[in-house]
């Protein structure tokens, strides 16, 4: 083990305990005490892909430093509280993967949702339509993805036959970097696996009633392929809530996005306003009501974040300043009765 300060990559997090790859082997590791006390924002912890600083010691690395991401992927966290989680950074492909074996493994519009997802998040965004051996109309639902997804790499695979897996694979070589996103019960898992070429990932039967898949994945883990690249295999997600812009809904409704172009006016929020060119689309049909609507309830959604952080953001700044003036007064109050004593 090192005994001097090194780069490494985190390739697993466990609430505050990581595991961090080095080039000599892969080590325990804990962050750092005054890193541990002082971080407030918790998107700021150590994630898995992150390029940390570490150093030895007693046996086990202490995280002293995380180098700026280039890359991240993020959701809000479950709950009322308006907090970013932070899946993992640095990475090349988000590889959004959904189930064809029936069930809620696959919907137009949680594919709309986690693209939305995948783009805020820099990386090249990927769609894998998994369990094709189990839908006999594959390629017509990849028909569809691609009306959802346009210009994005739509790929159908079976673990079951080996369909699909040689096309992952030549996505993830000479140290690219992808990451698993999805459903429980889609195979995220199964994947991974067969990407291995070995057993490394515990994989359960999906629940024959509804098709949900049962949580055998509690944490991301980075795996290195024999390809050259990395694949992260997540947990499933039950609830996706966006954490992103409502810019990157232009990247997910590029049809809207065209042409809202046209509206008459600049902040047109196409719902009835005079020379809506969307409205106008809409009527004619060119526009699915389905796709309209998935469009406004996740604008009202992204504005209501950025409406939420900006809240945040301004009770952070004035609660700093209560501080920054409390600590004045507390100075001011000690040079007085430094000078008072002095004269008495």
């Amino acid at each position: 083990m090192c005994t001097n300060t090194t780069i490494g990559s985190v390739i697993e997090k466990q609430y505050n305990n990581y595991k961090v790859q080095l080039e000599n082997g892969i080590y325990n590791a804990k962050l750092k005490g005054t890193l541990l006390h002082t971080v407030t924002n918790e998107s700021t912890f150590p994630c898995v892909g992150d390029v940390v600083e570490v150093s030895a010691h007693d046996e086990i690395l202490v995280i002293e430093h995380i180098l700026k991401r280039r890359t991240q992927i993020s959701r809000k966290l479950p709950g009322k509280a308006t907090k970013e989680q932070v899946i993992a950074s640095n990475i090349d492909y988000v590889a959004i993967v959904l189930g064809l074996d029936g069930g809620r493994n696959y919907s137009d519009r949680l594919l709309e949702r986690l693209m939305t997802v995948a783009w805020n998040s820099g990386a090249t965004p990927l769609v894998i339509l998994n369990k094709a051996d189990l839908n006999d109309e594959a390629e017509y639902v990849k028909l569809q993805a691609e009306t959802i997804a346009p210009g994005v790499t739509i790929i159908v695979s079976s673990v079951t036959n080996g369909t699909g897996i040689v096309t992952i694979l030549s996505y993830l070589t000479e140290g690219k970097i992808g990451i698993f996103i999805g459903p429980s019960g889609v195979g995220k898992s199964t994947l991974t696996n067969a990407l291995l070429k070995k057993e490394v990932q515990k994989t359960r039967a999906i629940k024959l009633k509804d098709k949900r898949g049962r949580h055998t994945t509690s944490s991301s883990y980075m795996f290195e392929l024999q390809s050259g690249g990395y694949i992260i295999d997540s947990p499933g997600i039950r609830e996706v809530q966006a954490w992103a812009e409502e810019e990157d809904l232009d990247n997910v409704f590029t049809e809207i996005a065209t042409i809202a172009e046209n509206c008459k006016y600049r902040n047109c929020q196409h719902q009835g306003e005079p020379g809506c060119a969307v409205q106008i689309e809409l009527e004619k049909g060119y526009i699915t009501p389905e796709r309209y609507d998935s469009f406004l309830h996740l604008k009202k959604e992204l504005a209501y974040l950025d409406r939420r952080k900006s809240e945040k953001n301004e009770y952070t700044e004035k609660q700093h300043g209560k501080k920054f003036s409390k600590m004045v007064k507390q100075e001011m109050n000690k040079k007085k009765a430094l000078s008072n004593s002095l004269n008495s």
